[in-house]
């Protein structure tokens, strides 16, 4: 699957293209209305395998809503794009594996691409929790920076700990840097989610060639 996304920063705005694979869900960004949240639900249904025309029950509704919320935080935050991914655990095919990709796109006065990625080598390997490196992605240079987050969901009257994991390319172009991240709560598959960050990044490419 292709996906041409669009990265912003307040003052110039960057193109950029990646590929997806089968899998993932673009979502919307800009608050949903009825027609749009049906949408999103046959979207969801077909990517489950159940058919764009299955009737929508409590389940799927609630399925939508909670990535039609993913979305509006993610924007919140300052994505500019959300795809959600579902898949099956490699170890356990019972096991299913929710993964997000978020663009962050924020604007830089680095001089050049060396300085920008010291500086991100610096300021990441300072204050992630995880492993940081950089890498020669097709594109040029990029920090790769991983980290986890605990935190906790509420299932009825009990609490249950998740840890929230991240995997972040730095990406530096003319005066902006892309963040482009992969999220997921899955601890125990988390190396494969790593594997397939990885694979993301590489299909990074900016719109214009000059950047």
């Amino acid at each position: 699957m292709v996906d041409h996304v669009r990265g912003s920063s307040t003052a110039t705005r960057r193109e950029f293209s990646l590929f997806l694979p089968v899998g993932f869900l673009k979502m919307p960004l800009a608050e949903i209305d009825e027609s749009r949240f049906r949408t999103l639900a046959a979207e969801l249904a077909t990517l489950f395998g159940l058919g764009a025309d299955t009737e929508i029950d409590q389940g799927l509704a609630e399925a939508t809503v909670m990535l039609a919320t993913t979305a509006a935080a993610a924007e919140a935050g300052g994505s500019s794009y959300t795809a959600a991914g579902f898949f099956r655990s490699p170890e356990d095919p019972n096991l299913p594996i929710m993964a997000l990709v978020n663009c962050f796109c924020l604007e830089s006065d680095h001089t050049s691409t060396n300085v920008a990625i010291a500086g991100l080598d610096e300021v990441h390997r300072s204050t992630a929790s995880g492993p940081v490196e950089i890498v020669e992605l097709p594109v040029g240079p990029a920090v790769v920076a991983q980290s986890v987050t605990p935190g906790s969901i509420s299932v009825g009257e009990d609490t249950v700990k998740i840890a929230e994991h991240a995997i972040t390319a730095w990406i530096p172009g003319t005066k902006v840097i892309l963040g482009l991240a992969v999220t997921s709560n899955n601890t125990e598959d988390w190396a494969h989610v790593v594997d397939l960050a990885h694979g993301i990044f590489g299909t990074f490419e900016w719109a214009d060639a000059s950047t």
